[in-house]
């Protein structure tokens, strides 16, 4: 059974809107876990409108936990794109099993005490962890712990991987919100292992970024509040350490010492007076002096809010007067706040570039209020321009036809809307909260058109082979960036896999990394941030550099991941797996209708050409397979391929077997062009030098006016006319009636030309009438009819 055979199951079973609903779901979103055939059990994770949802379908039940699977009362309601999109990605033999037994199936989105999901995520950590990708797979133990009994086993591997790795925000993170939630009752079970990772983190102090510390130290003081150390040999070797890091002269560890010392300074000097002289020595108000400038110092140099709120708040601990800073913070963060704004007013140039270059219409989308979100209609005609979707994905919108979208999003994005839509919000109460709170109650900002250069890319070749410096192709994967919908941590790109990803603000190219760049990046996240609640993870990634088409596909060609974006590298890997035909892969790259507004696409159908004929010349047997199968399709579109369309119009030969002929030699994509060409030259010749009756009908002049073989027109021709002229045409004349016998005539180029224009059906035997017709004919195209009155 053939995938093409599944998609008309599809369509017929659930509707040809639903189907290509599935199509247009990026196949990135979706994280098969595992997949057994026999019997069939399928896990999946899909990310979706920044959430995750669940996917399972064993031989009795399919488990999904989407709104569109939740709320209909059956399967042609429930049947969802992430399903459909699941089908088509797994082997067409498993999803014609489930199809045909679709309505025997128990549906539901009920997971009581969540087990089915933590099975997912403990399956997803084991894999990760086994990989070295230990923050992703700390990430899944930590979604996979659910407040029920079966969460010991859990939240102890978690706490022995982060501890034997070194991860110890991530350790202190976790102890913080499970201490703050009801997972607190199951960490004293492993008081031993948490002691244990307080010891081994206090040696590695001083490696860690300042940034990373304050974050470890808040974490640290929550932590306080509820774990007392058990060990009071642990609590005699701590007192020991901070006292060694008051006086050490690294930055990080005195600052740590002191932070602690002064936090618990009753406790502490009740267990050895000399912290007292500690705080009371000039040596700690020296260092709060310098606390205080390296405060106002990062003001100066720009950096990120997120480290002087927590400086800001562990100030208090130091007793630093506020006035000696908050005005320059207060100050400082109202300027992050225009630089946000700024970030997306970049964002909204970006899209009204789009509108006004590829013709997107102002129309109105009847804003209708839906519980807490609203729903929209919009202009058919924009739905059919795919810029006009690249926009609206951009903007919040979501559901069916992206009809969706939360006043949140759009008081958000109001500046932009009322560039697009001719809908007058200022009745909407709930969206003029949203806006007044982003954008404040003057409407004193403005698109600038001219912020929209700093965000197209520009045509340029990158080739560093990058794969080479590292020590596993593993280490690396390859971003698609794309235009970010909520800009994050002043970042204009993101890109979208089962997680959102975020260029690392520290890498060098992070201001210059535009909208449908891509780049080799480190593949495992430096870090990993959201909140408890499983949504909105974002893991940062380092970048090393962007990469060229060419350097991408051959990324890819060894095994490198990838995070696809609008350029369809799956096509890639589709061709190497052998799921597609690398004929029918080069026609969907041509195909393709985002085409239109992706920068440089013609460069990556011409790479993506090249690999394509380095895979045919690899595998020339199963190419000619394909070739066989269906001759005329395939060899249509190996010419494509070859880009010699135009050079191969009007001649109708015999191309499989030429080009199975051509593929027994080794060359490159230009040389097997070059081969070709000197081939269909040397059979014209064959063809003009033996002379076979009616042969010249492979050629259409008229088509081959603007090809490199237009030269043997003339030969083609003479030969035409000779054939017609030399053959004869007898005249029987039998009870007064006259006929005349062309079965050698129609043999003929023009003979057969004449058969057809007169419809004559393979007739040999004609009357007077229609011999006159091709006599008026044969004189028009200055022909002569070779007539005998009767057969020798």
């Amino acid at each position: 059974m053939t995938k093409k055979f599944i998609t008309e199951i599809i369509s017929e079973r659930f509707g040809i809107e639903k189907y290509k609903e599935s199509v247009k779901f990026p196949i990135n979103k979706i994280n098969i876990i595992s997949l057994k055939e026999n019997p069939i059990e399928i896990r999946a994770i899909i990310f979706d409108e920044e959430r995750e949802y669940h996917l399972i379908i064993d031989e009795r039940e399919i488990f999904h936990d989407c709104d569109v699977f939740f709320s209909g009362m059956d399967i042609d309601k429930k049947a969802c794109p992430h399903l459909i999109k699941l089908l088509l990605m797994v082997k067409p033999s498993i999803s014609k099993k489930i199809l045909n037994n679709i309505n025997t199936f128990k549906f539901t989105s009920e997971d009581y005490s969540s087990k089915k999901k933590s099975k997912n995520y403990l399956e997803l950590a084991n894999t990760s962890i086994e990989n070295n990708n230990c923050i992703e797979g700390l990430n899944y133990l930590n979604k996979a712990i659910f407040k029920n009994k079966d969460c010991e086993p859990i939240i102890e591997k978690y706490l022995k991987t982060a501890i034997e790795n070194n991860l110890y925000l991530e350790l202190f993170e976790f102890l913080q919100s499970a201490y703050i939630s009801d997972l607190g009752l199951h960490l004293h079970a492993y008081d031993n292992i948490i002691e244990d990772g307080f010891r081994r983190f206090l040696k590695s102090v001083s490696i860690y970024t300042f940034y990373d510390l304050l974050r470890i130290i808040e974490f640290i003081d929550k932590i306080l509040d509820y774990y007392e150390f058990k060990k009071e040999s642990f609590v005699v070797s701590l007192i020991s350490t901070l006292i060694r890091m008051a006086n050490s002269n690294k930055f990080n560890e005195k600052y740590f010492s002191f932070y602690f010392i002064k936090k618990k300074y009753k406790i502490l000097v009740n267990q050895n007076p000399i912290f007292k002289d500690i705080i009371t020595s000039e040596d700690y108000e020296a260092f709060k002096n310098k606390l205080l400038k390296c405060f106002l110092d990062e003001i100066d140099n720009f950096i990120i809010l997120d480290i002087l709120k927590l400086m800001k708040g562990q100030f208090d601990v130091f007793e630093i007067p506020k006035k000696q800073y908050y005005e320059e913070y207060k100050t400082y963060k109202n300027e992050t706040r225009e630089l946000e704004k700024k970030v997306y007013l970049k964002k909204f140039a970006f899209l009204r570039y789009f509108k006004v270059k590829y013709n997107i219409k102002k129309t109105k989308i009847d804003f209708r209020k839906k519980r807490n979100a609203y729903e929209v209609n919009h202009n058919k005609e924009n739905l059919k321009n795919p810029a006009y979707n690249y926009v609206i994905s951009h903007l919040g919108f979501y559901g069916v036809n992206k009809s969706i979208i939360k006043p949140s999003e759009i008081g958000l994005n109001y500046l932009i809307f009322e560039e697009l839509f001719l809908d007058d919000l200022h009745n909407y109460h709930d969206i003029l909260y949203y806006k007044t709170k982003f954008w404040g109650e003057e409407n004193k900002y403005q698109i600038n058109t001219v912020d929209v250069f700093s965000l197209l890319s520009k045509p340029r070749e990158y080739n560093y082979d990058i794969d080479q410096n590292y020590l596993s192709i593993d280490d690396l994967t390859i971003i698609e960036w794309d235009l970010a919908s909520k800009p994050s941590q002043g970042s204009l790109v993101n890109a979208y896999g089962v997680r959102i990803v975020i260029p690392d603000q520290n890498t060098a190219l992070f201001h210059d990394i535009k909208p449908f760049d891509l780049c080799f990046c480190q593949k495992n996240p430096i870090k990993i941030e959201g909140n408890i609640v499983r949504t909105n993870i974002v893991r940062t990634i380092n970048i090393i550099t962007k990469c060229s088409f060419k350097d991408a596909i051959s990324s890819i060609e060894k095994g490198m991941s990838f995070i696809e974006g609008y350029y369809p590298l799956s096509l890639v890997s589709s061709v190497l797996e052998k799921k597609i035909s690398p004929f029918e892969a080069y026609k969907k790259v041509l195909n393709n209708t985002d085409r239109q507004f992706i920068p440089n696409y013609g460069k990556f159908a011409k790479a993506f050409r090249i690999f394509l004929f380095r895979y045919i010349n690899k595998e020339k047997g199963y190419i000619y397979g394909i070739l066989k199968k269906t001759p005329k399709e395939n060899a249509n579109q190996f010419i494509i391929l070859l880009n010699l369309t135009t050079e191969l119009s009007g001649l109708d030969l015999p191309y499989p077997e030429i080009f199975h002929e051509l593929l027994n030699e080794e060359s490159d994509l230009h040389e097997f062009r070059k081969k070709v060409m000197k081939k269909i030259h040397s059979i014209i010749k064959d063809i003009l030098k033996l002379r076979e009756i009616g042969a010249t009908v492979v050629f259409n002049l008229k088509k081959m006016r603007h090809t490199p073989f237009v030269k043997y027109s003339n030969e083609i021709l003479k030969i035409r006319k000779e054939e017609f002229e030399q053959l004869k045409v007898y005249r029987d004349s039998q009870d007064d009636k006259i006929s005349y016998q062309i079965s050698e005539l129609i043999k003929t180029y023009y003979g057969s030309q004449l058969l057809e224009i007169l419809k004559l059906d393979m007739k040999t035997a004609i009357n007077q009438e229609v011999f006159n017709k091709i006599l008026n004919f044969a004189y028009k195209l200055n022909l002569k009819l070779n007539v005998f009155e009767e057969k020798i």
